[in-house]
């Protein structure tokens, strides 16, 4: 994710990097890797507030994902994610 034309999902701002934050799934969860300059920033359903910059986490549950500031519903600039247990 990421402002370039290139990402498989691409967001537009000013505090988004060209290659900004990645997905992968490792060992049936689901990391998010950060590669930005603005950090991105993660609320789970649960109300907790998480941020990772140049690092890693887990995201599990539900919640949003703000790429270079913090998400807020209706913003152009949110994510919202859902992680599905199998």
């Amino acid at each position: 994710m990421g402002r370039a034309d290139d990402n498989d999902l691409v967001v537009k701002g000013h505090l988004i990097s060209r290659l900004h934050v990645r997905i992968e799934i490792s060992r049936n969860t689901f990391v998010l890797i950060d590669q930005s300059t603005n950090g991105t920033f993660v609320l789970t359903a649960d109300g907790e507030e998480l941020f990772a910059r140049h690092d890693s986490l887990k995201l599990k549950g539900q919640g949003l994902i703000g790429l270079g500031r913090l998400p807020a519903q209706g913003s152009p600039h949110t994510i919202h994610f859902t992680c599905e247990e199998v």
